[in-house]
């Protein structure tokens, strides 16, 4: 069910919506370069919202990104730069592509985690897919691989952003509030793919917002974030029976794997890459910070109930070192 809300029309609101987020989006558990980038990253999804919104939250990031002072981004300032160009020149001052320099890789432990994750990983069969039929509501069709699943949420046509976004949920000002929001059609994919990408990861991501009064969208708030959603892909991944979304979900726990040392965005961002693999083995045997119990609880109920159905064994949890 989507809901149909205004977002604001307060120049002000704006304002204050996109600076108060681009403030935020600095307060990371990383310094140097690994800062600058995840900065930078953040800002790009904080001027996808502001697109949508209108210039006057431009204004409010601009205020901040000039001031912060960031010259070299890596890859996620070209789309921060193509967004904020929607609203007119891109002033001086916003930070260029360029590498921010070097970071250093993920420790042994992530390492570790991410050989057990892929050794589980293996042990799920493939098996053959039959037809893929095309789904209406990709939310309402993963409620099933979510344990507290939200309707409250309004969808919003972001196809002028093909290419531009990564990052799609988010809060937005409201008429009379915030607003949580996904951005739809930003993504070329095939239609099973989208439909896990949005059903399952995006929407664990939606039950998340929903489920939190803090700030949990950007800077040291959205490691909590992605450790959850991972964490219910792994839970869908473990119980689901239907070929197809198995293949896609064990293809996207290897792609997370990879991304660590091997994405061009995220290979500079290890502290947020790594998420996806500790947080979510940490939540799913009883740590991980952030995350409401009303979530935690009842994906660890199914974990287990998948870890004691199923003949193949579950990863390891992280070890306590």
């Amino acid at each position: 069910m989507t809901l149909t809300v205004t977002l604001t029309r307060s120049e002000s609101g704006m304002w204050a919506w996109a600076a108060g987020r681009a403030l935020a989006a600095g307060d990371v558990p990383a310094s140097g370069a690994e800062q600058a980038a995840w900065t930078v990253r953040s800002w790009a999804e904080i001027a996808l919202g502001c697109a949508l919104l209108g210039p006057a939250a431009f204004d409010g990031l601009d205020t901040v990104v000039l001031a912060t002072r960031i010259w070299r981004g890596g890859p996620a300032a070209d789309r921060l730069r193509a967004l904020r160009a929607r609203a007119g020149p891109v002033p001086r001052g916003y930070p260029s592509p360029e590498d921010p320099g070097h970071v250093e890789g993920p420790g042994e432990d992530t390492r570790d985690a991410c050989r057990r994750l892929a050794a589980w990983c293996a042990t799920i069969p493939d098996g053959p897919a039959g037809p893929v039929r095309p789904v209406r509501d990709h939310l309402r069709w993963g409620e099933r691989h979510r344990p507290h699943a939200t309707r409250e949420v309004v969808i919003v046509d972001g196809s002028r952003f093909t290419g531009l976004a990564w990052r799609t949920w988010m809060r937005l000002p409201g008429e009379r509030g915030p607003v949580t929001v996904l951005v739809d059609h930003t993504h070329r994919a095939p239609e099973i793919r989208r439909r896990v990408w949005r059903g399952v990861h995006d929407g664990a991501h939606l039950d998340h917002l929903a489920a939190c009064d803090d700030e949990i969208e950007f800077g040291r708030g959205l490691l909590a974030a992605e450790t959850y959603a991972m964490a219910v892909e792994l839970v869908a991944l473990a119980e689901t029976r239907d070929a197809a979304v198995r293949r896609v979900l064990r293809h996207g726990v290897l792609e997370r794997i990879d991304r660590i040392s091997a994405h061009p965005e995220l290979r500079s961002l290890p502290t947020l890459a790594s998420a996806y693999v500790t947080g979510a083995l940490s939540l799913l045997e009883g740590g991980a910070e952030g995350v409401p119990e009303k979530l935690r609880e009842p994906l660890r109920a199914r974990w287990v109930r998948a870890r004691a159905g199923a003949a193949r064994c579950p990863p390891s949890p992280v070890p306590a070192r």
